[in-house]
């Protein structure tokens, strides 16, 4: 779900988002948000989809659920920062678990940040801005 044209002129440049989430209302419902705050979106419901996805959308940043049915959201991120591409995207681990292995398991899997669900919207805000400030664009 695209939601500006990074290409139109005069156009500031667009955070690229990925969420990976088999929750589809919920994964939905991120992309929506993060519409609003000027970030294009694409969204993948199992880790397989979001591999791919990532390979084909290039995303300067990545929201991944923890547990998923086809794979967890630690192998997506080991795949995602062992493979070619954007092994620099800024990945963050929202899961609905908040114990504190869940997150040393997660950073050593690669995530940059781990958020437990709900994920408060300034807190969205801050992180899409940290991902815009740090990025060197496109």
């Amino acid at each position: 779900m695209a939601t500006d044209d990074p290409s139109k002129p005069g156009s500031p440049p667009v955070l690229r988002v990925l969420v990976v989430d088999d929750n589809v209302d919920g994964a939905q419902a991120l992309c929506a948000l993060l519409s609003t705050m000027r970030c294009s979106t694409t969204v993948a419901f199992n880790g397989a989809q979001g591999l791919a996805a990532a390979a084909a959308f290039d995303p300067h940043l990545a929201f991944i659920d923890l547990e998923m049915p086809d794979m967890s959201g630690c192998d997506v991120a080991r795949l995602l920062r062992a493979g070619p591409g954007r092994s620099d995207a800024r990945l963050i681990c929202l899961t609905g678990h908040g114990q504190p292995d869940d997150r040393c398991q997660c950073l050593e899997a690669g995530f940059d940040d781990f958020f437990t669900k709900p994920m408060r919207t300034e807190r969205l805000s801050e992180v899409v801005m940290a991902a815009t400030a740090s990025d060197p664009w496109p």
